[in-house]
């Protein structure tokens, strides 16, 4: 099957809000924690002298005073989810870090927020019974409602005191709280990563020869998950040809300053000669310059950290071609050619003369450093490139055009052609997901891209998710 003769056959569409999760913990009712003597699920943090407290018939009642128990640890990206009936009273959650607490408290009809030595309040819609989620960032706290089963978002609030969080040293002496006031009736607490409220830059995760990653009849995707602001890395397994997408993995970055930094982008591999995982990945809190790193733990499942070297700056002598850290630069691809043993590298970088992305081409005998130049994409404004085969054919593809609808690039050896499909994925400058899987006794293709439609007023919220599959 000829790349160049195929149209792209939608397949299905999504769209994830905040309904993908990896859970961390939750509150158990099952025991009556308040009474018990022989363990301690929720240890008290503080209570009021004239609290009066229940946990019976699998739910939490305070009845009078106040008072805070455990729930677990604070995480500077998790979402802590509480669903209560306030009668008279109010409830939410405190989070402790080293010398700083803040809280969000919500009764009927309004919610509070306090941080810093100040208390803020904003009315919300009456409801005896509701289901608030406070989702974690540097420094903020967003807060949504349930409504008929979707978070609907409600208010940031912002805490300067938290703006160290992100240091493994500051979180991980942190916590958080359920923290109740007045009558109220607890009926579920729980906290996890969850996939924000759009995703975007997708790629495969792959072996060192770039060939897809296909285990246990699972294929796993780094994706951008995007916030209310702000995004972090994140992976999920599919299950190719069908719409089993499932948030498995978050995957953190740290420079050498202890900081968990949500750098984006990933070209995750793993070295079945070396036994390791390779990863380069857009830094973009480090003057969006290029990081990459090697390590031996798998980062598909769970929360993880890898530790990363940050490209050195550019010079004012550098030019375009050379292979060190531009400001700018984003969304590179890695793979090993053992026939020529090479590494080829890709860059989407800012080319000086037009001021737009376009793709530079490298290739080194090592997967990190001493990279040289041999090539450029066309003029245009290219992103999210892939390198991928083709029935033995090494292709690289990518998006590209803020003004067209679908309009993806696919580089073979003599020449670029557009692809072409029959329902374009309705956004701008996707990527080129192409994805090969042997399912059966056949080699499917399938593309998975996603559109700019914004999850929130954030510029960077998007997207929704579109699968097509390759026909001739």
């Amino acid at each position: 099957m000829s790349i160049q003769n195929m149209t792209w056959h939608r397949l299905f569409s999504q769209s994830f809000y905040k309904n993908q999760k990896i859970p961390i913990g939750e509150m158990s009712f099952l025991r009556d924690f308040v009474n018990d003597t022989r363990g301690d699920l929720h240890p008290i943090i503080c209570k009021s002298g004239d609290c009066r407290e229940t946990a019976t018939e699998n739910a939490y009642h305070v009845k009078a005073g106040s008072v805070q128990r455990l729930l677990g640890q604070y995480f500077p990206y998790a979402s802590y989810e509480i669903t209560f009936c306030a009668d008279n009273g109010s409830c939410g959650f405190a989070f402790h870090i080293p010398d700083a607490q803040a809280a969000v408290m919500c009764s009927a009809d309004a919610v509070t927020f306090t941080a810093d030595g100040h208390d803020e309040t904003l009315p919300c819609e009456p409801s005896a019974t509701r289901t608030m989620i406070v989702t974690c960032r540097r420094n903020c706290f967003d807060v949504y409602f349930l409504q008929n089963g979707v978070a609907r978002f409600f208010h940031t609030f912002c805490a300067k005191s938290f703006e160290n969080c992100a240091a493994q040293r500051v979180f991980q002496r942190g916590f958080a709280a359920v923290y109740a006031a007045g009558c109220v009736e607890i009926r579920a607490v729980s906290f996890y990563i969850d996939c924000g409220v759009g995703q975007a830059d997708l790629r495969p995760v792959c072996y060192e020869n770039g060939d897809v990653l296909h285990e246990n009849g699972k294929v796993y995707l780094t994706f951008s998950i995007r916030m209310q602001e702000n995004s972090f890395q994140g992976i999920f397994s599919w299950i190719p040809g069908t719409a089993q997408l499932s948030l498995t993995g978050a995957l953190f970055f740290d420079c050498g300053d202890g900081v968990w930094r949500n750098y984006l982008a990933s070209s995750l591999l793993f070295n079945r000669h070396t036994q390791q995982w390779y990863i380069w990945v857009s830094a973009f809190e480090n003057q969006r310059r290029l990081a990459c790193g090697a390590f031996t733990g798998d980062p598909r499942f769970g929360v993880n950290v890898v530790d990363v070297t940050v490209m050195d700056a550019a010079g004012d002598g550098d030019s375009y071609q050379d292979f060190v850290g531009f400001s700018g630069d984003e969304d590179p691809d890695f793979y090993y050619n053992a026939a020529e043993k090479k590494w080829y590298m890709a860059v989407c970088r800012i080319d000086p003369s037009s001021k737009a992305y376009r793709y530079a081409f490298f290739t080194s005998d090592d997967p990190f450093t001493s990279y040289r130049y041999i090539g450029f994409g066309s003029d245009g404004e290219e992103t999210g490139g892939s390198f991928v085969t083709v029935e033995g054919e090494r292709l690289f593809v990518c998006g590209n055009a803020f003004n067209k609808r679908a309009n993806y690039r696919i580089y073979s050896k003599d020449r670029m052609f557009d692809a072409q499909f029959d329902f374009d994925d309705g956004g701008f400058r996707g990527w080129g997901s192409i994805i090969p899987v042997q399912l059966g006794s056949r080699t499917r293709y399938f593309w998975i891209t996603f559109d700019r439609q914004k999850g929130s007023d954030y510029n960077w919220s998007y997207g929704n998710i579109y699968c097509f599959e390759g026909i001739s």
